[in-house]
């Protein structure tokens, strides 16, 4: 079947069939190349759909890795039983999907990236991560145990792991697809992990006391069997700078990860932002966060290319935290703080009034911040432990 892209208005049949075979005859390495790079600027999405013009092209640019075409810059907003919305941080592109096949499941949460993590829903619950876009799904053998619910999560693919922190015990557990059991790493509160991002080939965290700790994964081959056992271990990569009473915060921002800290006792504190050097593993002081906008919150962080989204201000900081309203309802506390020139502003989010008293937010700055602050429950802890 011949691409069927559209060509010069008013062209006879026999110059459309001519086009048409010219396009899906392309060399296999240009259409590898204009592939590579939709993927690079607009994500899985664009290339997805670039993938279905023509078998020639879906050929070309197909891959045999089970974790290839991997999500990383979509988040994961709303669920509303099978129906989720994403947006393109990159991009400001959002989308809505329907997915059937979530019915199937016990939803867990979702990765940074827009990866969906699954249970089987009979014991023994085996943990599945779907790729939203691509319908391919890893399967584990593990099961997680009764978490509560899911803070933060995610996916390498070389090798094949899923990394959770758990928003119960603030403790970090890996798998990965053969693994019998989710290996647990438990830590005393003083250096309790609170946010996680995967960055280059490592999975790096940051805990109370502003310290970044990294993920090594090794492989070595069982003997008697093809199979690799893949052994990690957990280092302090860049020590803690004596934030003993900061919030931390870890994020990765346009190509860069970045460390933001604010002191907890003082809530219009002025935040300090670094980018974190891997490679020489240290902390280099950051006066401008350009175009972006980064949303914190006290379960996830965000961020954004303000550019491509409107009334969202570049360069700007949004903290998200909890507050008590005067009748005890729920709230929060968006304080926008703008980096270059060090001022800020607060906005009282009331989300029991928020558009009517829908529960639904209003504005974008809303929608981001109520991503920062949402957890995702355990649907198998809600249904086998009712409150």
């Amino acid at each position: 079947m011949p691409c069927t892209l559209s060509t010069q208005r008013g062209a006879r049949p026999a110059e459309e069939t001519a086009a048409n075979k010219g396009w899906s005859s392309l060399p296999d390495d240009l259409v590898i190349k204009v592939g590579d790079c939709l993927l690079a600027d607009n994500d899985i999405y664009s290339h997805m759909n670039f993938r279905a013009v023509c078998p020639s092209w879906r050929s070309a640019t197909n891959e045999a890795k089970p974790g290839c075409f991997q999500p990383s810059k979509w988040a994961l907003l709303d669920r509303h039983d099978n129906v989720l919305t994403f947006v393109n941080v990159e991009t400001g592109q959002f989308l809505v999907k329907n997915i059937p096949l979530l019915r199937k499941y016990f939803f867990v949460g979702a990765t940074g990236g827009g990866m969906i993590i699954l249970e089987e829903p009979t014991p023994p619950n085996q943990v599945r991560v779907l790729n939203p876009f691509t319908g391919l799904i890893l399967r584990f053998k593990a099961s997680l145990p009764t978490i509560g619910w899911v803070s933060e999560a995610a996916v390498t693919t070389s090798p094949i792991m899923l990394f959770v922190v758990s928003g119960k015990a603030g403790n970090v557990m890996w798998a990965d697809e053969d693994s019998e059991h989710f290996q647990e790493f438990g830590v005393a509160y003083r250096n309790t992990p609170l946010f996680m991002a995967p960055f280059g080939r490592k999975v790096y965290l940051s805990d109370q006391e502003g310290s970044i700790l990294s993920f090594t994964v090794t492989s070595a081959t069982e003997e008697h069997s093809h199979r690799s056992a893949h052994t990690i271990s957990m280092a302090t990569t860049i020590p803690s700078a004596g934030h003993f009473a900061w919030d931390c915060y870890l994020m990765r921002s346009g190509g860069e990860l970045l460390l933001v800290t604010r002191p907890w006792y003082e809530i219009h504190g002025k935040p300090v932002v670094r980018r974190v050097d891997t490679e020489r593993n240290g902390l280099e002081m950051v006066t401008s966060i350009g175009n972006r906008a980064l949303f914190l919150g006290d379960a996830k962080c965000l961020s954004i290319d303000a550019n491509k989204l409107q009334g969202i201000e570049g360069g700007c900081i949004y903290f998200v935290d909890p507050v008590v309203t005067a009748d005890n309802g729920r709230a929060s506390l968006m304080t926008n703080f703008r980096v270059a020139d060090q001022v800020q502003d607060d906005i009282i989010l009331d989300l029991a009034t928020m558009a009517g008293g829908s529960h639904q937010p209003f504005t974008l700055a809303q929608v981001f911040a109520n991503y920062c602050r949402s957890i995702y429950s355990s649907e198998r802890e809600a249904l086998t432990n009712p409150r």
